[in-house]
């Protein structure tokens, strides 16, 4: 962190101001009385001062995976853990299910607005699970890159804690859910030999880093909330005070209300992808070292997410929901991060130095050799 007295005080122009304070305002108005501020704001608060995040640096992925052959695979994942969950995903891609099912090549110039005879969608822009009006869709616009089965297998795993009413429990833990599943998922395609290393550890990364923003942001906003109930409009010497008390720089400052000016305008919805960051790598410490035991866990989780029961979706998971647990989620959640950023990446360009040219094959064993080496020397730290 920067020494207080190097921080430049940050500049709000007139008209950024005036926005902040509508978005506030919004969520102040958005306030869900079934929900738990104190508790957020403790988790955020821990979060974004106990996050250990030192690399940002992330890599698109590429290697290709056809609509078809995207089903394929992610129909294969949930049909290895779980003969239930995979019926039950098998039957909204065949089209059996109370959702219809749409997966199509993404254009970014369609005109997303359009709608079918019963007000659906016909296409979204990003992957979604759609209700209106009483009826259900699943939506996966496709890049053609295995990037596809896990926004697939994510909106999949949408389902299967749905409810049709409002569930103030699974607004709050509804992204739980998928990124257990997209862990799980990384795990299948590394040992399926369908995705790198890189492609995984880039996948992960991207998704930690998103929730810790989503944490930084949720507790800047609460932070502002708080100021304008106490004190009126914030004003440019409130944002100033912000910085200095967390000791932000100018460009964390700057991202944060960045970012903040494009979010919802509801809080609670954030709080989902903070919740997920911290309970899905303590789900997968348990799925790592019995995978049939976690997955049955989970599905009762379902259960409990349906049932509205805040307590019990966490203590089935084996949380106890005390301030007390953040801080044993957050050192879990930052040795996962850890691991993460340990990880040998490529790019193209690296890989490409010596070999350009050759066969995939050469470039494939040049990886394989670094993992071995990567082995080689946690095998050493492991002997000391």
């Amino acid at each position: 962190m920067q020494n207080l007295e190097e921080i430049e005080e940050f500049e709000i122009s007139t008209q950024e101001l005036k926005t902040l304070n509508d978005l506030i305002s919004e969520n102040l108005k958005n306030r869900k009385n079934s929900t738990d501020y104190s508790l957020l704001y403790e988790i955020s608060k821990i979060m974004t001062k106990g996050f250990k995040i030192n690399d940002r640096h992330t890599d698109e992925i590429t290697k290709p995976s056809m609509m078809e052959e995207t089903k394929k695979i992610a129909l294969q994942f949930f049909k290895g853990l779980d003969q239930e969950l995979y019926e039950k995903v098998k039957e909204i891609v065949e089209g059996n299910s109370q959702f219809s099912f749409n997966i199509y090549e993404s254009d970014e110039n369609e005109d997303f607005s359009k709608t079918d005879n019963d007000g659906m969608p016909i296409h979204t822009k990003i992957p979604s699970v759609v209700e209106i009006n009483g009826k259900f869709g699943v939506y996966v616009p496709c890049k053609g890159t295995i990037a596809d089965i896990y926004e697939l297998v994510h909106e999949l795993s949408h389902t299967l804690d749905f409810v049709e009413q409002d569930n103030p429990t699974r607004n709050m833990l509804g992204e739980v859910t998928p990124y257990c599943f997209e862990a799980m998922l990384s795990q299948y395609l590394l040992d399926n030999k369908i995705a790198s290393r890189e492609d995984v550890v880039n996948r992960e990364k991207a998704t930690t880093i998103s929730h810790y923003d989503d944490g930084a942001e949720t507790f800047a906003k609460f932070e502002l909330m708080k100021i304008k109930e106490q004190k009126g409009d914030i004003t440019q010497d409130d944002i100033r005070q912000l910085q200095k008390n967390y000791g932000l720089t100018n460009n964390q400052i700057g991202f944060v209300l960045g970012r903040m000016q494009n979010s919802e305008t509801n809080i609670d919805y954030n709080a989902r992808y903070m919740m997920a960051q911290l309970i899905y790598p303590y789900y997968m410490k348990q799925y790592e070292q019995n995978p049939q035991s976690a997955i049955k866990s989970l599905k009762e989780y379902f259960e409990q997410i349906k049932s509205n029961n805040f307590i019990g979706s966490l203590q089935t998971l084996g949380i106890e929901p005390k301030t007390e647990s953040i801080q044993e989620l957050i050192e879990i959640a930052n040795s996962r991060i850890e691991n993460l950023e340990k990880k040998k990446q490529f790019s193209t360009q690296e890989i490409g130095k010596g070999t350009v040219g050759t066969s995939t094959k050469i470039k494939d064993e040049a990886k394989e050799q670094a993992i071995r080496d990567e082995q080689q020397i946690a095998h050493n730290e492991l002997k000391k």
